[in-house]
């Protein structure tokens, strides 16, 4: 699937590499792929280096956008507050403040700040700073380009795990929320109250403590360290990390309000992606940071004469690439439609070229069911006509010589047959037996008639069809 932005964020997480790539299209964002660079600092270089080029090379990743997130406990992250008048100023402030916090002038620090939000009527700002001894980022740096990757943003991993969090609280989460990010030695923990980082803290786990007390006792930790008012509780314990679904289902009972990191990310994924949220947080943290214009805790501590800027000019492919993706989909869109009119026109054309034709058959038809109807009635009359034809020829034969018919009526083969005749009760059996008769019955009562001095009969028959 072709993405139009890709990032790539790499954690260091004790003596391995976590990798997790994010990438975006229409739709949303994707949680491509993960990876993870075991014991990276023990193993020979060409071999690292080969499992992670073979990583960004099996998934079709480019490397010119990586975030590195560096480990909690090699950064100095400070909770500064300054009068609201020196806002202006807030970089120079800064500055100064670093100074003071560095040991000695050899001990030089990279740093970089975050303004925290606060209501526009406070008195205070409150300002987040994150410092890194040189030669510390100095070695990782050095690390990262003998696995051939320059990283375009470097942040701490915990400030990566809050910029998920609230992205995935759209940015408004109101109240106060723990995160911990659980680790084989222990847990860091970080409290965000209204949107910002107020507190964040690394804990080892002492032998023999279990989950749910050393969370207990960090929470309450954190809740004197902030400072919380009265009427303020935290609204919920939010894990990730390695082993997160397993620490949930054991603190669960103690600690109800605890939920999973991995249950709140909304990106699309494949299934196999899904199993690592726990342990890819963070990572997955850092993707989203380079993949965003503005992220919620934008912190970087690259050295600035490392940084890439990026003129206005070196988004013209990308744009570009944009611009085409979006033909294509509309292109999709229209074929459909496009092709049925098309076909459409054609039917009628060839309707057109075939109507003639169509309107002489319609007329043979015509014709033809006309004739068929004078032919039905023709046989009509030619069937009633034999048939009293041979009915009369059939009495001719039965009827014996003493016998006279004087009325003979055929109405839809109902017969009346009225005369004299010297015997007419021996007629009905005769009568009877033709093929051509059928139910004979007498009408009314035999009578003699004056002249010839013979009986009279009315009878009534059906002839047979």
């Amino acid at each position: 699937m072709i993405y139009l932005k890709n990032c790539v964020g790499i954690e260091i997480r004790g003596e391995n590499l976590l990798v997790s790539a994010l990438g975006s299209n229409l739709s949303g964002s994707v949680f491509t792929a993960f990876g993870k660079v075991a014991d990276y600092r023990r193993r020979e270089r060409p071999e690292v280096r080969e499992e992670v080029a073979r990583f960004f090379r099996t998934h079709g990743l480019g490397r010119d956008n990586v975030v590195l997130g560096i480990p909690r406990g090699d950064a100095v992250i400070r909770h500064l507050e300054f009068p609201r008048e020196v806002e202006d100023n807030l970089r120079q402030v800064i500055q100064y403040q670093v100074q003071s916090l560095e040991p000695s002038e050899a001990e030089k620090h990279y740093y970089d700040y975050a303004p925290l939000k606060t209501d526009d009527k406070e008195k205070r700002l409150r300002v987040l700073l994150v410092m890194v001894r040189k030669s510390i980022l100095d070695a990782h740096l050095e690390v990262m380009r003998d696995l051939g990757i320059r990283p375009a943003r470097i942040t701490v991993g915990s400030a990566a795990l809050v910029n998920l969090f609230l992205s995935m609280m759209d940015g408004g989460a109101r109240g106060t929320f723990v995160l911990a990010d659980l680790k084989p030695g222990g847990v860091e923990t970080m409290l965000v109250r209204d949107g910002a980082l107020t507190y964040t803290r690394e804990a080892a786990r002492e032998e023999g403590t279990t989950w749910a007390a050393l969370l207990r006792r960090e929470l309450e930790l954190a809740v004197a360290r902030t400072r919380l008012g009265p009427e303020e509780t935290i609204e919920g314990l939010v894990l990730a990390g390695d082993g997160a679904a397993a620490v949930h289902r054991e603190v669960l009972a103690e600690i109800p309000e605890c939920r999973l990191m991995g249950d709140l990310v909304r990106f699309e994924m494949a299934v196999e992606n899904r199993a690592h949220l726990g342990e890819a947080s963070a990572s997955l943290g850092l993707a989203l940071t380079g993949m965003v214009r503005r992220p919620h805790l934008k912190l970087d501590l690259l050295p600035p004469d490392l940084r890439v800027r990026q003129a206005k000019w070196a988004y013209v492919p990308t744009v570009v690439l944009g611009l085409a993706v979006a033909g294509l989909l509309v292109g999709l869109a229209t074929h459909r439609v496009v092709q049925e009119r098309m076909l459409v026109r054609e039917l009628d054309r060839q309707i057109a070229a075939l109507q003639p034709q169509v309107d002489r058959v319609l007329r043979v038809r015509a014709e033809a069911e006309a004739l068929e109807k004078k032919i039905a009635y023709l046989e009509g009359l030619l069937r009633r006509r034999d048939m009293n034809l041979e009915i009369l020829q059939e009495l001719t034969a039965i009827l014996p010589a003493d016998t006279y018919l004087r009325i003979y009526r055929n109405q839809d083969c109902t017969i009346s047959l009225q005369g004299v005749s010297a015997s007419p009760e021996a007629l009905i059996p005769a009568l009877e037996r033709s093929p051509l008769l059928m139910n004979v019955t007498q009408k009314g009562a035999t009578y003699k008639d004056p002249q010839s001095g013979k009986d009279n009969f009315n009878f009534d028959a059906k002839c047979e069809r």
